[in-house]
């Protein structure tokens, strides 16, 4: 009898250890502003089964979306703290100690999808320069989220002139944007994206700021009939883990979440274009009205808008004059 519970011992011992070798992970809590049917959501979710899958389950991700945890503008320092390992931010969100991370906000730098794709090139002097930046705060860059050009929401009236936005609150996203909105002769309010539909819907702003499938995804044109192809700007997300963490894993880890990463940012770069398009198609289609500006209103907005852009390079500094040059040359 001794012998066949002994034997039992040995046998549940060496299961517990088989069982904890084969289930052991290391598991990263991710935080979202947006749900995970919402496309920055849903890319995090396709960097955890990319994640998943190459690491052979060994390294999982706990993803915490519709801001349970913290809202866009904690984030930075959430995950700079370790109080969460990883986060997706408004790369605005980082302009308040790195005036050069509004770059995104600048009005009308980026003309069109390809530049922001040659932008983005990891090998490339704009990408080096603006990870290397927010790699100053404690926190990483794993991967930058397309989300598109930026429209302008309204109540029965297209902004088809710069004058339109004279005496008016407008959403601003962060410094940028509300240069912007000051050199056009509006006031800027700071409004979180989760806080829109609220703001909106009370009046806490006349005019409104928001990516085109933004505006469907959270309902904004329930509360702001009228979107205005501005395209003045973009809604650039980054996904960012703290530093520390990152340092700590092995380099076999450290290579499948750059590999996952790498997968979800191509994923999301490639059907960004489409998704945008077919928003504004499906509002379009009754449920707003979306206004193209013709080439002289583009013009006069541009011109309307030039001093934000002098703004930006004198509060950005080097950085900043780097980051303008560096996306220019891209032309």
């Amino acid at each position: 009898m001794k012998t066949i519970v002994t034997g039992l011992l040995l046998a549940s011992t060496a299961l517990c250890a088989t069982s904890g070798a084969a289930f052991a992970e290391r598991t990263l809590r991710a935080t979202v502003q947006v749900a995970v049917n919402h496309p920055v959501g849903a890319n995090l979710v396709t960097f955890k089964d990319a994640l998943e899958e190459v690491s052979g389950g060994e390294m999982s991700v706990e993803i915490y979306d519709s801001a349970q945890l913290f809202k866009g503008s904690e984030v930075p320092k959430a995950v700079a703290s370790g109080a969460i390992d990883m986060g997706v931010v408004l790369a605005d969100e980082y302009s308040g100690t790195l005036p050069a991370a509004g770059i995104f906000s600048v009005p009308f730098l980026f003309p069109d999808y390809a530049t922001l794709a040659k932008a983005a090139d990891p090998e490339g002097p704009f990408r080096q320069t603006f990870d290397e930046m927010i790699g100053s705060t404690g926190t990483k860059v794993l991967w930058w989220q397309d989300y598109g050009p930026v429209q302008l929401l309204s109540k029965g009236a297209a902004m088809t002139d710069p004058s339109m936005m004279k005496g008016k609150l407008v959403r601003a996203l962060g410094k940028p944007s509300g240069d912007f909105i000051d050199a056009v002769g509006g006031t800027p309010v700071v409004i979180g994206g989760s806080e829109q539909f609220m703001a909106y819907q009370r009046g806490t702003v006349d005019v409104g700021m928001s990516g085109t499938t933004a505006v469907e995804s959270r309902k904004l044109y329930e509360v702001m009939d009228t979107i205005t192809m501005t395209n003045h700007s973009l809604a650039e997300f980054i996904v960012v883990i703290n530093s520390g963490l990152f340092d700590s894993l092995s380099e076999q880890e450290q290579g499948w979440v750059t590999q996952a990463a790498m997968h979800a940012e191509h994923s999301l770069r490639e059907e960004t274009e489409a998704n945008n398009v077919a928003s504004a198609n499906w509002l379009a289609d009754g449920h707003a009205t979306v206004t193209e500006l013709t080439p002289e209103q583009l013009r006069a907005w541009q011109d309307a808008a030039a001093p934000a852009v002098e703004v930006f390079v004198q509060d950005a500094g080097e950085v900043g004059q780097t980051l303008v040059q560096s996306v220019q040359a891209l032309y």
